[in-house]
């Protein structure tokens, strides 16, 4: 799978996968929930144009704020957006990739790790 950073989304027409790394390097619960929601909801109106939307967003280690803000951010989205797949995944492991490549079938409102 190819990646790209986009620092900014005017520069898109659609999005089909956006990696959300917007609240994994925050250490307090409400700046990992602010950060994570405010990517995601920069990138929401690309991502609505995409015929299947997967969003990934990347906590800490499972037992952190981080993590528990990102869920929070996670599952809230997946249920607004049941057409995406939104889930969480601890970052530096193969669950973001393989959450990256899930298919319109697969699970959304989930936490993924190794």
């Amino acid at each position: 799978m190819a990646s790209v950073l986009i620092t900014s989304a005017a520069t898109l027409d659609s999005l089909d996968v956006l990696v959300n790394h917007g609240g994994a390097a925050e250490e307090t619960f409400e700046g990992a929930l602010e950060g994570a929601a405010r990517v995601l909801q920069a990138y929401l109106p690309l991502l609505e144009r995409s015929a299947a939307p997967v969003v990934v967003n990347v906590s800490g280690p499972q037992d952190s704020p981080s993590a528990a803000a990102v869920n929070v951010v996670t599952v809230q989205y997946a249920k607004a957006f049941p057409r995406m797949r939104i889930n969480a995944a601890e970052q530096n492991t193969g669950a973001v990739e393989r959450m990256a490549r899930i298919g319109p079938d697969g699970p959304t409102g989930g936490y993924f790790a190794e």
